[in-house]
């Protein structure tokens, strides 16, 4: 499934439309915290005992993406971080199987 527009609706929510007509209102906060990147999913597997556990995500706002071909998206985060890979399929895959996202 393709991704064909992205629109930026507030500062906490953005709005993918896919080719199906399906649009789905992602939660930026949320969105930042599924970040597929290999950083951030050694963050996420560290069962490390002794590691003081983060409390919850900083405010970070979606500053704008990149489109990867016709196959993914980058985000841009307010915190630095840009080097997550969004699949088309991954980002569906999120909003169909959690909280993610709200279909419109």
């Amino acid at each position: 499934m393709r991704l064909v527009k992205i629109e930026q609706v507030s500062k906490e929510v953005v709005d993918l439309e896919w080719e199906d007509g399906q649009h789905f209102l992602y939660f930026v906060k949320k969105l930042r915290a599924q970040c597929p990147c290999a950083i951030c999913r050694q963050e996420k597997e560290n069962n490390n005992p002794l590691k003081v556990l983060n409390t919850g995500l900083q405010e970070v706002e979606l500053l704008g993406w990149n489109w990867i071909g016709r196959y993914a998206v980058s985000f841009r985060w307010s915190d630095r971080h840009d080097t997550g890979i969004y699949t088309f399929a991954y980002l569906r895959r999120l909003c169909e199987e959690s909280d993610l996202g709200v279909a419109s």
